[in-house]
């Protein structure tokens, strides 16, 4: 009887270690992909690639969040204008809210890359608790910055590149660009992270099973 015991205290131990291993191999996976998410949410956001001209645009030009580009008159480059730091220089207040949104998407995704930093300090699921909820603010954030975005498409930069029938909601002759589809494939991954992080905090190891803490007790 002692002997059935003592092995199913093994094999309960192996079990617990084997559960362990793979649980901490999720989290360090999951952690990778934030500081993925964190780069491509600061790539997206200085990108101006949001939007722009297509074959049958009235001028060759592209925009992004707060820059937009135009071709010199010679045909010789283009001519980018705008400046984040410069925030009331910022085409419409469309772009400028969108700008907000998408940047603090981008900060709270670095807060939640400082916050790997509390591992050291706190319970591995209450910093997961606290990276995923920052992650969903930021999958709001970057929600809001792209449906509001497309409401400043009746400006009159827009227009000179995109043609008068630009309008809010109404790219006109223009097409949209890899940084605007980049963003909105953003939100979902901010969501999948977040929900991963309070899976993996529901789901941690937690102390040694009841017959492992017997176990210690009858040791000492």
């Amino acid at each position: 009887m002692e002997h059935e015991v003592a092995y199913s205290t093994e094999l309960t131990k192996i079990h617990h270690t084997n559960y362990v291993r793979n649980s901490r191999a999720i989290a360090v996976l999951w952690g990778i992909f934030v500081v993925i998410y964190a780069i491509l949410n600061i790539v997206v956001f200085i990108q101006p690639q949001w939007f722009g001209d297509t074959g049958t645009s009235d001028l060759p030009g592209f925009f992004g969040l707060w820059r937009y580009c135009e071709l010199l008159t010679d045909g010789s480059d283009y001519s980018c204008t705008g400046d984040f730091l410069e925030f009331i220089k910022i085409d419409n207040p469309s772009f400028q809210a969108a700008s907000i949104f998408v940047g603090i998407a981008a900060l709270l995704f670095l807060v939640s890359i400082v916050c790997f930093l509390l591992f050291f300090f706190l319970n591995t699921a209450t910093v997961l608790q606290i990276c995923g909820w920052f992650q969903i603010i930021g999958a709001l954030c970057m929600f809001l910055g792209c449906t509001i975005f497309p409401s400043g498409w009746d400006s009159p930069a827009v227009r000179r590149v995109c043609g008068y029938d630009a309008g809010k909601y109404d790219i006109g002759l223009c097409g949209l660009r890899w940084a605007y589809i980049l963003a909105i494939v953003l939100i979902f991954d901010a969501i999948i992270l977040a929900v991963l992080a309070f899976v993996l905090a529901a789901k941690q190891a937690r102390l040694l099973p009841e017959i492992y803490k017997a176990e210690k007790v009858s040791k000492k």
